[in-house]
C-alpha cells in the first residue's frame, strides 16, 4: 500500500482538477482547540497574526447598577470587509470558581455582542476560539469581559491571537479539508489471467451511493405522495422524523398508543436504504410536552416514563441509528425538576439497556449558530457531556441543531475545533436559515452552513430541517408544492453534485493501472480491453493510504 502524497492546498486543487487562483500564498487554517483548563498557556495560534506583540488595553466599566467590570480591548484598524477574522485567547480569572467570558467587537457602525465565549476558571487557563467578519470597512475595539456583572471577576489573558483569511482563502482552505477528510486516492490495476499488466485498458467508473449522510426531515406528507418519495430518494441518503415520533404524536392521550404513521415513514426510508435518525424521545420544554404528563405525581412520571421508553424503543429497536434521548435539556429541566438532579442520567442509562446498538445524542440549539446565549454555549454543552460521562452514561453523539440567522462561520469553525476534542461524531441534526430572509438570501447563508460543516472532518452528517408538510415547512423549504426547487433548492443540488465523484471514464497506464482521487462511497467499475469486459464493485472509505484494487481480465 502506497501512501498519498502531501500537497499544499493549492498543488492538491491542481491534482483534483478544482478551479484555483494562479498562486496562494495565505496561512494554513489552524484547527487546534482545547477544552481542558491547562496551567499554562499554550503559544498562540499564526503567531498572533494581527495582534503579534499587542499587550491589551484595560478600562474599568461602571454598569448601571453600580457594579464595576474590569474590561480588556485591542484596537483594531483597517479591518476590511469579506475578510474572515479567527480569533483565539488563552483566559484566566480570579474572584470566582469559574465565569462565562465573552468577547465581543465594537465598530464604527454596529456592536458584534458576541464573537467567542470560554467558561474560564481560576488558578488555570481556558481556550476561547471564535471569530467574526464585517459587512463594511472598519476601525474597530475587541473587548474581553466576564458575562457575569454580579461579581468582580479579574480577567488574565495571554496568546491573543487574530488572523485574517480573505473569502479566496477561506474557501482554498475548505477545499482541502474536503479533499483530506472526504476523499481517498485509489488506483485500479488491471492484468490478464496470467498477471501481466494490460495497457490501454479502457476504464469507467461511477459512484452509486455517498458515505457521508447527507439527509432532511420528512413529515407524514410523504406517505402515499410518489412525487415527494422520488425527489427524496433522488437526493438524500438519511432521514429524521420532523414531528411523528415525538411522546405526544405518538400518545396524545395517555396508554391509547398510535404509532401508525411513524410506521408508515419507516417503511418508506427502509425500503429505499436510507438511514433514519430516531427524534425524539423526550422533550425538555414543557410547551412540546403531552399535557397530560404535566400534572403528573413522581411515580406516575416515572412509570409513565418508562412505558415511553419501553413501548417506543422494543418498537423500533435498531431501526434508527441515533435516538436524540432529552432534547434542548441546555435550557429547560422539566424532568430533572420533578425527578431529582439525576433524571437525565437515568433517562440515557435506560434507553441505552433498550436498544444498545443506537449511538445516543445530546441535541441542542444555540451552540454553532452563536455564542450569545449562555445557556448553550460550547462550554456549557462540553461540561454537561462530561457531567454525563462521569454519572456513567452511554453516550456518544454530539448533536448541534443549526437553526442560523446570519452565520458567523469563523465562529462555527472554532466551535466546531473546540467539540472535535472530544473525539465524538458529530452532527448537525436541524439545519435551516431563518425566515427572516429572502428565499435568495436563505440560499446563499445555506451555502455557508453547509460549507463548513461538509469541510469540518470530525462531522460525520448533516440534516436539513426542511420537512414539506401542509402549510409550509419550519423555517425554509427546499422546494414549492409542486417540488419546483426554491433558491435554497438548487443549491443544494449544487453541492451534492459537487460532492459526488460520478462518472469517470480513462485507460490503464504502461503499468496497466488508472489512478483517481475520489468521494468516499461506493463505486461501480467497467474495465474493457479488446472484446472484454468486467464489471466489479468496490467502496472507498476513509483512510491515509491509497486504495489499490485489482481487476482480473
Amino acid at each position: 500500500m502506497s501512501e498519498i502524497l502531501l500537497f499544499t492546498p493549492l498543488l492538491l486543487l491542481l491534482f483534483l482538477g478544482s478551479p484555483v487562483v494562479s498562486s496562494y500564498d495565505g496561512p494554513l487554517y489552524d484547527s487546534t482547540a482545547y477544552t481542558e483548563c491547562k496551567l499554562e498557556p499554550e503559544e498562540p495560534l499564526y503567531n498572533g497574526g494581527v495582534l503579534k506583540d499587542q499587550r491589551p488595553n484595560s478600562r474599568e466599566l461602571i454598569l448601571d447598577n453600580g457594579d464595576r467590570v474590569n474590561s480588556l480591548f485591542f484596537y483594531l484598524q483597517n479591518l476590511t470587509p469579506g475578510t474572515k477574522y479567527c480569533f483565539s485567547i488563552w483566559i484566566k480569572i480570579n474572584g470566582g470558581d469559574s465565569a462565562l467570558v465573552r468577547a465581543s467587537l465594537l465598530t464604527e457602525e454596529t456592536t458584534l455582542e458576541c464573537i467567542g465565549t470560554v467558561i474560564a476558571k481560576e488558578g488555570c487557563w481556558s481556550f476561547l476560539k471564535g471569530g467574526f467578519v464585517l459587512s463594511s470597512p472598519s476601525n474597530s475595539t475587541l473587548y474581553i469581559q466576564s458575562s457575569d456583572n454580579s461579581r468582580d471577576i479579574e480577567i488574565a489573558i495571554a496568546s491573543a491571537s487574530l488572523q485574517p483569511f480573505t473569502e479566496q482563502q477561506w474557501r482554498l482552505n475548505q477545499e482541502t479539508k474536503i479533499n483530506q477528510a472526504r476523499k481517498r486516492a485509489v488506483t485500479i490495476h488491471v492484468s490478464d489471467r496470467e498477471g501481466t499488466r494490460l495497457q490501454g485498458a479502457a476504464i469507467t467508473f461511477e459512484q452509486v451511493s455517498r458515505d457521508f449522510p447527507f439527509g432532511s426531515a420528512i413529515a407524514k406528507t410523504i406517505i402515499g405522495n410518489p412525487q415527494y418519495q422520488k425527489w427524496f430518494i433522488e437526493r438524500f441518503n438519511a432521514a429524521v422524523f420532523e414531528n411523528e415520533l415525538k411522546w405526544d404524536a405518538t400518545e396524545h392521550i395517555r396508554g391509547q398508543l398510535d404509532y401508525t404513521i411513524p410506521d408508515q415513514m419507516l417503511q418508506f426510508v427502509r425500503s429505499n436504504q436510507i438511514i433514519a435518525r430516531g427524534h425524539n424521545i423526550f422533550w425538555e420544554n414543557p410547551k412540546f410536552i403531552p399535557k397530560w404528563v404535566l400534572n403528573l405525581t413522581r411515580p406516575e412520571l416515572e412509570s409513565a416514563i418508562n412505558f415511553r421508553i419501553q413501548s417506543l424503543m422494543n418498537r423500533y429497536k435498531e431501526q434508527f441509528i441515533h435516538w436524540d434521548v432529552n432534547n434542548e435539556m441546555l435550557h429547560f429541566d422539566f424532568y430533572e425538576k420533578n425527578l431529582g438532579p439525576n433524571a437525565t442520567l437515568e433517562l440515557f442509562k435506560t434507553a441505552h439497556r433498550a436498544d444498545p446498538l443506537a449511538t445516543l445524542f445530546m441535541n441542542e440549539f444555540n451552540v454553532v449558530e452563536t455564542c450569545g446565549d449562555s445557556d448553550s454555549t460550547v462550554d456549557a454543552y462540553v461540561e454537561r457531556m462530561r457531567e454525563l460521562k462521569i454519572g456513567g452514561v452511554y453516550m456518544n453523539g454530539i448533536g448541534l441543531q443549526g437553526h442560523f440567522d446570519v452565520p458567523n462561520a469563523p465562529l462555527m469553525r472554532g466551535i466546531l475545533d473546540k467539540l472535535a476534542t472530544l473525539g465524538l461524531p458529530i452532527w448537525l441534526t436541524e439545519v435551516d436559515i431563518s425566515n427572516n430572509f429572502s428565499k435568495e438570501m436563505q440560499a446563499i447563508y445555506l451555502e455557508e452552513v453547509l460549507r463548513e460543516g461538509f469541510s469540518h472532518p470530525a462531522v460525520d452528517g448533516i440534516m436539513l430541517w426542511t420537512a414539506l408538510r401542509q402549510g409550509g415547512c419550519y423555517q425554509m423549504c427546499l422546494t414549492d408544492d409542486d417540488f419546483n426547487n426554491l433558491p435554497a433548492g438548487k443549491m443544494v443540488d449544487k453541492l451534492l453534485k459537487a460532492w459526488q465523484t460520478g462518472i469517470l471514464e480513462g485507460q490503464t497506464d504502461h503499468y496497466g493501472s488508472y489512478s483517481f482521487f475520489g468521494f468516499l462511497g461506493e463505486y461501480k467499475v467497467a474495465a474493457k480491453y479488446g472484446n472484454k469486459t468486467i464489471d466489479s464493485t468496490f467502496s472507498l472509505s476513509r483512510g491515509k493510504e491509497t486504495k489499490h484494487f485489482n481487476i482480473q481480465m
